[in-house]
C-alpha cells in the first residue's frame, strides 16, 4: 500500500501518535504503509510536500489540544497552499473531538471524535483504495487489548497506557468527557507483552499511563483494587530483567490524594522503582475544591504528602491557579497549604486554569498569575520547592 502517511510528532500529542502506530501494526493490511515522524511544522511542511510530489498524494495527521487549536489552524493553512487537495489532512485530538465543526472549517478533511485506533486504520483503508472515508462509523470506545500503546516496528516508544477513562469528572478536566467515567483497563497480558517488547529492543524504563494509577482494576475508579495492582505489578517485575525500571504514579500519571495509603504505599515499594510520586491536590481551599467537582478534602492532601515523605518519597503536588470565581481568600488557602507541604519536603507543579471545551468550566475566562502570586513561587522556585515553572 503506497500512502505516506505523516505524523506532527508534537511533544504534546506524542503518545497518540504512538497508540495510532500501534493500531496501524495491528493491521496487516498497513503493514508497509510508509510513516514519517515530523517534529516541527517546518518539517511536517517539507515531508508533505515531498512525499505528495513523489506518490501524488500524502496524508497528514495532527493530534490537536485547545491550547494549540490558533497554531493548527495557521499549520492546515500552510498544508493546503503548499500541496492543495493532495494532502488529506486528518486531525483528532481532545480539541477535534470537542470543536470538530471548527476544526473542519479550518480545512481539515476529516476529524475523528474521542479514541482513533479503530476508526484511523479503516479511513487509511478507504483512503488508499480511493473510496469515501468521511462517514465511517466506529465504535465510542474501543477495546485496548486490541492494540499496543506504542510501535516497536516503527520505533514509536511511550508509556503503556494501563487505564482509560475517569470517575471523576473535575470541572475542569476533558478526560471523563472524552473517555467516559466508567474506567476501561488493559490486561496484564497485554500490559507484560508491551513491556516484553521494550525489554526486546533494550529500553530498560517501563512507565506505566493512567489518570489516575492507583484506579487500576478498580471497577467503580473509586474503590481501590490493591489486588488488581498487586497482580499487575507482580507480573510487570516477574517478566522483566533485573535492570529494568518500572515507573509507577509518577509522570504523565499521577494519584489522587485519597488513594497515598500504607497499602499503596507498600505495593509501590515492594515493586516499583521511581522514587518520587505526584499527587493531584489542585487547590488548597475547601471551596474551590467543591466548585472543582474534586470529591477530597484538604486534609487528605496533608495525609498523603505526610505518609509518602515517612516511606522516603519525593512529592510533586499539582494545584491550578486561577480557578474560576477564585477569591483571594481561596488563593491565601492554597498558598498556606503549599507552604506546609513545601515545608515537608514537597515540591510543587503549578498550573494556569484553561478553560476546555465539553467541560461545566468551559465559557469561563482564562485564569492567570498575579504579580505578588509570582513572587511566591519564584520564592519557592529559588529554595527547590516548584517544579517546572
Amino acid at each position: 500500500m503506497m500512502l505516506p502517511l505523516i505524523f506532527f510528532y508534537h511533544r504534546l500529542n506524542c503518545y497518540s501518535f504512538n497508540a495510532l502506530a500501534g493500531a496501524i501494526d495491528a493491521d496487516p493490511s498497513l503493514s508497509d504503509l510508509p510513516v514519517d515522524i515530523a517534529l516541527t511544522a517546518d518539517q511536517l511542511r517539507t515531508f508533505a510536500a515531498g512525499r505528495v510530489s513523489r506518490h501524488g498524494r500524502a496524508v497528514a495527521a495532527l493530534s490537536i489540544l485547545t491550547c494549540q487549536s490558533e497554531e493548527m489552524q495557521h499549520l492546515i493553512r500552510h498544508l493546503r497552499s503548499d500541496c492543495g487537495s493532495r494532502i488529506i489532512i486528518a486531525a483528532g485530538g481532545p480539541h477535534a473531538t470537542a470543536c470538530a465543526d471548527e476544526v473542519l472549517a479550518s480545512g481539515a478533511d476529516v476529524v475523528f471524535l474521542g479514541e482513533a485506533e479503530a476508526t484511523f486504520a479503516d479511513v487509511l483503508r478507504k483512503i488508499a483504495a480511493g473510496q469515501e472515508f468521511q462517514n465511517i462509523q466506529s465504535p465510542r470506545q474501543v477495546d485496548l487489548d486490541d492494540f499496543f500503546s506504542f510501535s516497536p516496528k516503527r520505533g514509536m516508544f511511550g508509556p503503556i497506557e494501563i487505564t482509560r477513562g475517569c470517575a471523576f469528572a473535575c470541572n475542569y478536566c476533558q478526560t471523563s468527557r472524552i473517555f467516559g467515567v466508567r474506567l476501561r483497563h488493559r490486561s496484564v497480558e497485554n500490559i507484560v507483552r508491551q513491556a516484553e517488547a521494550l525489554r526486546s529492543v533494550n529500553r530498560k524504563i517501563v512507565r506505566l499511563l493512567s489518570p489516575n494509577a492507583f484506579s487500576y482494576g478498580s471497577s467503580d475508579g473509586r474503590q481501590l483494587n490493591l489486588n488488581a495492582i498487586r497482580g499487575l505489578l507482580s507480573a510487570l517485575r516477574s517478566s522483566l530483567d533485573q535492570n529494568a525500571k518500572i515507573i509507577f504514579a509518577h509522570f504523565p500519571s499521577e494519584v489522587r490524594p485519597e488513594h497515598v495509603l500504607t497499602e499503596t504505599l507498600d505495593l509501590l515499594k515492594e515493586f516499583a522503582d521511581n522514587d518520587e510520586i505526584v499527587i493531584g491536590a489542585q487547590s488548597g481551599s475547601p471551596r474551590m475544591l467543591d466548585a472543582c467537582h474534586r470529591s477530597h478534602d484538604v486534609e487528605s492532601v496533608i495525609r498523603a504528602v505526610t505518609l509518602a515523605r515517612k516511606y522516603g518519597y519525593k512529592i510533586i503536588v499539582d494545584f491550578i491557579f486561577g480557578l474560576p470565581g477564585e477569591t483571594a481568600s481561596d488563593r491565601g488557602q492554597t498558598l498556606a497549604v503549599i507552604e506546609q507541604v513545601v515545608r515537608m519536603g514537597a515540591r510543587i507543579h503549578p498550573h494556569i486554569f484553561a478553560p476546555l471545551p465539553q467541560t461545566p468550566f468551559s465559557s469561563e475566562c482564562p485564569g492567570s498569575i498575579s504579580p505578588d502570586l509570582m513572587q511566591v513561587l519564584e520564592r519557592l522556585k529559588s529554595q527547590r520547592g516548584i517544579y517546572g515553572l
